[in-house]
């Protein structure tokens, strides 16, 4: 079952009155369960599809389909709901919100979504004990390293369970043993919850991890290839 699908997907940004076409022309579609890398050099345009597949930017041409429906046609408000409900962030720099503890950062979501403050209280414990981290709960980012933040920041993005992950070169400010750490961590996430995980990287442990390699070139896809094992 699809969860989202692009049709002729085009972004063009303005440098100093020039257009550079960052996307051109893509249509993929990334199934519900999917462990799916976009990789490709700096520049080929993988942030950018990211970016437009969560609604974090809107396209110059196409259209981006999430569970069925057309995400563009809906309006500002309805989009961040959709965000917030349904799709995980996972950002290169973290974007951990630094006068908030770990815990708070992780409970964040769930309170914009009203949940109630001892339900999501356990809930982010849970969760941060799970990936590892538990005893960072009282703990601020500047507290944290590179891997501690980044592992608070998948915590965030899974806690309530959305239907997608997008992560954006997620291994790219850790070392490699930190960097395997959360792919495994992250493979085992969306086996035993399903979660979909949408990755875009040039980072090769990560590109060996994905069972499905689209390649990006010059915001083009080049190739779409299944592999064998995700699995560290």
């Amino acid at each position: 079952m699809e969860i989202i699908r692009t049709e002729r997907l085009e972004k063009i940004y303005q440098e100093n009155g020039i257009p550079v076409h960052a996307l051109r022309g893509i249509d993929l579609t990334v199934q519900k369960g999917e462990f799916l890398v976009i990789a490709g050099p700096s520049g080929s345009g993988k942030t950018t599809l990211l970016n437009l597949m969560g609604a974090l930017d809107r396209p110059t041409a196409g259209k981006v389909f999430f569970e069925g429906e057309e995400l563009y046609q809906k309006t500002r408000s309805q989009l961040s709901r959709l965000r917030l409900e349904k799709i995980g962030f996972v950002f290169q720099a973290y974007n951990l919100i630094p006068v908030l503890t770990a815990l708070e950062n992780v409970e964040f979501p769930m309170m914009l979504l009203g949940m109630e403050e001892t339900t999501r209280r356990q809930k982010a414990l849970a969760i941060l004990e799970e990936l590892g981290v538990g005893e960072l709960a009282d703990k601020r980012p500047n507290e944290m390293s590179g891997g501690q933040q980044q592992r608070v920041a998948v915590a965030r993005a899974i806690v309530t369970e959305p239907s997608v992950v997008l992560a954006d070169e997620p291994t790219a400010n850790l070392d490699s043993k930190t960097g395997e750490a959360l792919m495994d961590l992250m493979y085992r996430m969306n086996r035993e919850k399903q979660i979909t995980f949408v990755f875009s990287s040039h980072d090769p442990l990560v590109i060996s991890r994905g069972k499905r390699l689209v390649m990006l070139r010059d915001g083009q896809i080049m190739a779409i290839k299944a592999q064998a094992s995700a699995e560290g």
